[in-house]
Formats: structure tokens, C-alpha cells, sequence
């Protein structure tokens, strides 16, 4: 019998190219910190790893990607996904983009368990 492989969740995350404002506002910012508060990714990727740890053990790999540090050299998908307009975060699935623009907790955990489902039939 096959071991089971684990859900890997890539939480990637970088400087967004400017494309005439900032995402909060229309009419531009005076500076990035005008926008409203800064959210610590990692922090946040963290925190999203313990919640799916506690649910579902070692079925699940979190990761947090710095797109600035690292590139995405290994992530040829993410350049699609990013001239297609979607703001970082992104996040991947078993390397395929679901979600966008934040981290959506419940909509990741709920993903996670679709992918499980799959791989027990």
C-alpha cells in the first residue's frame, strides 16, 4: 500500500509591481505604510500551519515563500498568475494557485481537505 503524501500549502508572497495606486486607495498613496496595516506573512503562514497541524498532523506541509529573497525560479505558474493581476499572497495547493490577495484561513483548511478526500479513493 502507497503512503499517503502530504497537502503541500505554499503561501508565496512578495513586492506587488506597481500598477497606478496601491490596491487601497484610487488615487495613489503618499507612502506603502498610508495604506493601512502592515501584515507579517510569515507571521501569518505560521500561525495558518499550527491551525492545519492541529487538524490534520502530518498530512499537510506549510511553506512560506519570500518571492523577493528566493524568486520563483521554482514556481514557473506564478509568473502567469502575476501578470494575470492577482496580488500576493498567493496561494498554492499541491502547486496549483487557489487563492489570492490574503490569506483566507477557513477556504485553505477546506482545500486541504478536499485534496485529502482525493487522495483516499
Amino acid at each position: 500500500m502507497a503512503e499517503k503524501r502530504a497537502v503541500l500549502v505554499e503561501i508565496i508572497h512578495g513586492t506587488q509591481v506597481a500598477t497606478g495606486g496601491c490596491s487601497c486607495c484610487s488615487g495613489g498613496c503618499d507612502a506603502a505604510d498610508s495604506c493601512g496595516p502592515t501584515i507579517d506573512h510569515k507571521e501569518m503562514t505560521n500561525h495558518l500551519a499550527d491551525i492545519l497541524k492541529e487538524s490534520f498532523g502530518n498530512q499537510v506541509e506549510v511553506k512560506y515563500v519570500d518571492a523577493d529573497k528566493e524568486g520563483l525560479d521554482n514556481y514557473p505558474i506564478m509568473q502567469k498568475v502575476l501578470q494575470m493581476g492577482y496580488p500576493y499572497p498567493i496561494t498554492l495547493i499541491n502547486g496549483q494557485p487557489r487563492y489570492a490577495g490574503a490569506l483566507m484561513f477557513p477556504e485553505i483548511k477546506t482545500s486541504v481537505e478536499e485534496e485529502l478526500a482525493k487522495g483516499s479513493n
